[in-house]
């Protein structure tokens, strides 16, 4: 029995047990022999001998020769088919040979007469001299090689006969020119590449060849990998359950679908790759012209997938297309011609592409990659693109057939040739921006009419060439660029070359107004921040009856980019008006150029800014604005033209202009008030008036009136004193006695607060008709609102005769004018005002400023040491009357008022001044000098004299006065409170002043010129001697003593601020004769100092004094 065991597993393992080197076998219908051993890597090799007895017994034998054979529980690898090995095998009729075979060695199949179809895998790269020599039936090989070559393949290795079909793999785009190059092919009538040379065919439909890379090869460690040919025509879906195939041995994974795979495949309507994970390339044209193919499903795996050229081009029942996150390449015309794919989308985590509205974009949103060539919409607005369209790439809109017009966004730099096969495309924009024009096909743009090219030089690469189709009717280019294109090779065939190139509109209907973007510097204007200026480029003929063109504030781009609106162009409306229309321009409107609303006889109104700088030649020409027109201050130049033959009945002119066109009003036949504020413009007799009526009344500057009358052609106008550059609230002129004129347009800063510049009231003759208001409300600033602007003025001046002859008005509140610098010639003459108050600020008074104002009676004159003041200023006012000057300047107005002349029956100038008051140094007594006479007790102050000096004593006698004359005397005052203004008062009667030893120093003085002189000390209240060379200021006064008087003194007390000591009668000590001396103080019998005998300080001299000097005494 254990014999019998034993001897059976060697029976076993002997079967078990590879053949050796040279060893032969049979399996089934072949027999083999062993050609090497097994590696690591891949199984042993075998070489095919031949037919088995069990194949030489089929009479009509289909033989397929596998790529591998197992043997004894062994796989052998099939390399080779031996020589000889079928020679002259009847049977034969057709004959497969499978992939992993390399070699088909000399007259293996010759004299195979019955052998009609031949298939070689792609593997069988030699083919030796008469392989398949006198195979006289062989009609069809299939070769699923895709590279031959002509060393490998003998010249012999083929039959001679006629008419036979050599069909090569598509797996490679020039597998059949390769073939025609091998002489051994030569004999086939026909060669071409299909789907049927393949390696393999699988349930799924699909049809396979294995990579021809030797990288790419399978063995027992290495996947291989092979790529789909194509889809059988009895499918109609193709999809694969499995992204690998096992199969004889070795496993395959599914990485390329190749040229032309499953072209013109018309049953296929479903494509689901999606299991396919190793799938890496669609090649060209793979699935091109699949009609019937609906839906398509790409793998979503981590290998990255390329789409190549026209992979699904011309797919017409596609109607949406889904690119998965692995895809890192598509080519645009992978979906060219799909005139029903609407839609394209992207996985959100694809790193290359992204999807916008259904478009194909690069990641970063920058490339335009593909537009669906069955796209929803056939006009692209700028918002159909992202704001951050930077190109549109080549072959973008590549057999879009339904799109008409494209309008480019701003900001797009780089057009590719993006338009082959646009064949209802009408209409191109491009914005400014775009710099690079790469060759665009016109000659398939049969309907393109129109193209709006935003270039200032003509491009080349994007000409429309002589051999094109393309209608070429207009072209839009910028204004100033007209010519240029007119002179330039192929632009100039157009029919009609027009400004109005565009880059942005308003929002994206189309008949909208149109923008040109002139600067991308972030700026500042009107207090908002910009990133650029645009400029309004069109504007569309209104259809709707009184339309208004609100031209905006500033243009919003997609990418939030704001652009200021400051400017717009030449012949901006360049079609007919057929309704009438307002323009309203945006608030950073600075410029509009010439010819820009030209012969527009509908445009009725017009609603200027406050920012206009800039009107061009004929701008306005020929227009029918009615409303009235107030050029804003800070508008520099008029053009010629430019509201020529108009219908407004107000025109204002501000004093900011530096160019005046003569012919820029001219034929404004309804004219009735002309503002001209700049006698500059009299100087001129060049004007064209024509048909400006003479009864229009021309207001110019007061002063320049004359000026203007004797002009030869404003003279016959009726000129009169009235411009201004702005009123009060943007009033009528006509209706308010506020009128304003920019003295200074340069900002400046004050008190914090900041202004656009300076200005002043001025006449108009509505101050002297309007019957109220009664008060005059000056401000610190004054706004002009004109064309709705809010330039905010610090008021500086009061204007030549701002207010003359203004009746009505009776009081000025000039105190809320802080900064009052100027009161001009005549500036209140003959008005009503009552009172005035000149501010500290104010440096100038005109002549006759408050001249003739009978119902004038005080005018206080804040103190400014360095005002002028005009002749006779004031005089003929009330009776009343008085002017104000402060004490130490009293002199300079004095002084002015003595050189008028007088007016019979009024009272002298110099006589109605008088000084005021006011001492905020912190003392409580000062000496005081002026040079008219006071009533001390009607002004509310105490004032003193020095009557006497007692050199002993050094002590001088004071006395209060109540009246001072006009002599040059001195006096101290007190009783006065810090900061409060005192007006000096005249007395009814002056009389004679008794002796004073103060002498006045109204303009101030050199004590030099005096004996002695002594200056007070308002602190310790005594006189002191200065040094030589001391000069008293304006107004004060001082100790003048003889020098005998003086002697050697530094120091005189002052008896009514000398601290009373007890010593009476001062004989150096205090005692019962002191007593004595101050009861006859007491009872008159004496003229002992009241300072020395008041003693308790009550201000009063009494029996309370005695009692408190005997204290004294006592103590």
């Amino acid at each position: 029995m254990k014999k019998f065991l034993l001897s059976t597993v060697i029976a076993l393992m002997a079967l078990c047990a590879s053949a050796a080197i040279g060893d032969s076998f049979s399996v089934g219908k072949l027999n083999y022999q062993v050609t090497s051993n097994g590696t690591t890597e891949d199984y042993p090799q075998v070489t095919v001998t031949g037919l088995s007895a069990e194949g030489k017994a089929i009479s009509s034998l289909n033989l397929q020769i596998q790529s591998t054979v197992l043997y004894n529980g062994t796989r052998y690898r099939v390399t080779e088919i031996g020589a000889y090995a079928f020679y002259a095998q009847k049977n034969l009729v057709t004959l497969w040979v499978r992939w992993g075979i390399t070699r088909i060695k000399n007259n293996a199949f010759q004299s195979c007469t019955n052998l009609r179809e031949l298939r070689l895998a792609s593997s069988v790269e030699y083919i030796e001299n008469l392989a398949f020599n006198k195979c006289s039936s062989l009609k069809f090989v299939y070769y699923a090689n895709v590279k031959f070559s002509k060393s490998k393949i003998a010249s012999n290795c083929m039959p001679e006969n006629s008419n036979m079909v050599l069909i090569t793999s598509k797996a490679d785009l020039y597998s059949a020119w390769y073939a025609k190059e091998i002489y051994a092919f030569k004999r086939f009538s026909t060669i071409y590449s299909n789907h049927e040379a393949y390696d393999f065919a699988f349930t799924d439909g699909g049809m396979y060849v294995v990579s021809a890379h030797t990288t790419e090869r399978p063995n027992k460690k290495r996947n291989g990998k092979f790529l789909l040919v194509g889809v059988s025509s009895t499918k109609t879906e193709y999809a694969p359950t499995a992204s690998s195939y096992t199969v004889d041995g070795y496993t395959y994974d599914l990485a390329e679908i190749t040229y032309k795979a499953c072209e013109s495949n018309s049953t296929l309507k479903t494509v689901d790759l999606s299991r396919l994970s190793h799938l890496k390339d669609i090649n060209k044209s793979a699935f091109k012209y699949c009609t019937a193919l609906s839906t398509v499903k790409l793998n979503s795996s981590s290998t990255p997938l390329a789409i190549r050229d026209e992979a699904f081009a011309y797919c017409t029942s596609l109607t949406t297309f889904n690119v998965t996150n692995n895809v890192d390449d598509l080519a645009p015309t992978a979906v060219a011609g799909c005139s029903n794919l609407t839609t394209i989308t992207v996985g959100s985590l694809n790193t290359r592409f992204c999807d916008v509205n259904g478009m194909l974009y690069s990641k970063d949103k920058t490339v335009l990659k593909r537009c669906p060539p069955g796209y929803r919409t056939t006009i692209f607005n700028h918002s159909a693109f992202p704001s951050t369209l930077k190109r549109v790439d080549v072959y973008a809109f590549q057999t879009c057939e339904k799109v008409e017009k494209i309008y480019f966004p701003y900001g797009v730099k780089d057009i590719f040739n993006p338009f082959q096969g646009c064949k209802s495309l009408t209409t191109l924009q491009f914005p400014s921006t775009v710099t690079n024009f790469n060759y665009i096909p016109w000659g398939d743009l049969s309907k393109l009419t129109t193209v709006y090219l935003n270039n200032q030089t003509p491009p080349w690469g994007m000409h429309v060439g002589s051999n094109s189709s393309a209608p070429r009717h207009t072209l839009y280019v910028p204004d100033e660029a007209i010519e240029a294109y007119k002179k330039a090779t192929y632009w100039s065939t157009w029919k009609y070359i027009k400004g109005g190139a565009y880059d942005v509109t308003t929002n994206d209907a189309m008949q909208t107004l149109r923008y040109t973007i002139h600067s991308n510097k972030a700026e500042t204007i009107n207090g908002n921040s910009y990133d650029g200026r645009a400029m309004l480029v069109y504007a569309p003929d209104p259809t709707v009856y009184s339309q208004t063109y609100a031209v905006p504030d500033h243009v919003t781009l997609a990418n939030g980019k704001k652009y200021a609106v400051t400017a717009i162009n030449s012949n901006v409306c360049s079609g007919g008006m057929r309704a009438s229309a307002t323009l309203r321009l945006g608030a950073n409107v600075d410029s509009i150029f010439s010819n820009a609303f030209q012969g527009k006889t509908m445009l009725t109104g017009l609603k200027l800014n406050s920012k206009l700088t800039y009107i061009g030649v004929n701008a306005f020409y020929d227009c029918r604005i009615a409303n009235d027109l107030a050029l804003p201050y800070g508008f520099k130049k008029l053009s010629s033209g430019a509201f020529y033959n108009n219908s407004f009945k107000r025109f204002l002119i501000p004093g900011s202009l530096i160019s005046l066109a003569n012919t820029c009003l001219a034929r404004n036949n309804n004219l009735e008030e002309l503002v001209i504020n700049d006698p500059y413009w009299a100087k001129s007799t060049s004007w064209d008036l024509t048909k400006i009526p003479t009864s229009c009344k021309l207001y110019v500057p007061v002063g320049s009136v004359e000026a203007y009358k004797n002009n030869e052609k404003w003279g016959k106008l009726k000129v009169m004193a009235g411009s201004y550059d702005f009123t009060y609230n943007n009033a009528d002129p006509n209706k308010t006695i506020y009128h304003m004129t920019v003295t200074s347009g340069t900002p400046l800063t004050v008190d914090g607060v900041t202004y656009a510049g300076k200005a002043k009231y001025v006449y108009h003759p509505a101050n002297m008709t309007l019957e109220s208001p009664t008060a005059f409300d000056c401000t610190n600033s004054e706004i002009d609102m004109t064309n709705g602007g809010s330039k905010k003025y610090l008021m500086t001046e009061f204007g030549d005769k701002v207010l003359k002859w203004c009746d009505q008005v009776t009081t000025m509140r000039v105190d809320r004018m802080k900064h009052l610098e100027r009161i001009g010639k005549s500036a209140f003459e003959l008005s009503s005002v009552t009172q005035f108050t000149v501010p500290e600020s104010c440096t100038s008074i005109g002549d006759e400023a408050f001249f003739d104002c009978r119902k004038l009676s005080e005018l206080m004159l804040m103190r400014n040491q360095n005002r002028t003041y005009g002749y006779r200023f004031y005089g003929r006012n009330a009776s009343d009357f008085m002017c104000y000057a402060y004490w130490k300047d009293h002199y300079k107005v004095y002084y002015e008022a003595c050189n008028w002349t007088a007016l019979s029956g009024w009272p002298s100038p110099r006589d109605l001044v008088n000084g005021w008051v006011q001492i905020n140094d912190g003392s409580t007594v000062s000496t005081f000098a002026i040079t008219h006479p006071v009533d001390w007790n009607a002004s509310g102050l105490n004032a003193y004299i020095v009557t006497d000096y007692d050199k002993n004593k050094k002590i001088a006698s004071t006395m209060k006065v109540a009246i001072t004359s006009t002599a040059y005397g001195g006096v101290l005052i007190d009783g006065y409170k810090q900061n409060v203004i005192y007006k000096l008062k005249r007395p009814s009667t002056v009389p004679t002043n008794p002796k004073n030893l103060l002498l006045g120093a109204p303009g101030g003085a050199n004590l030099d010129k005096f004996q002695v002189g002594y200056v007070f000390d308002k602190k310790d209240k005594y006189f002191w001697k200065p040094s030589s060379g001391y000069r008293a200021e304006p107004g004060s006064a001082f100790l003048r003593l003889s020098n005998t008087q003086a002697g050697n003194t530094t120091k005189v007390y002052i008896d009514r601020w000398l601290k009373a000591t007890g010593d009476i009668n001062g004989d150096g000590e205090v005692n019962v004769s002191d007593v004595t001396a101050l009861i006859n103080k007491i009872l008159g019998s004496s003229t002992y100092s009241d300072a020395v005998c008041d003693i308790n300080g009550d201000g009063e001299i009494n029996v309370s004094d005695v009692t408190a000097l005997i204290n004294l005494i006592l103590k």
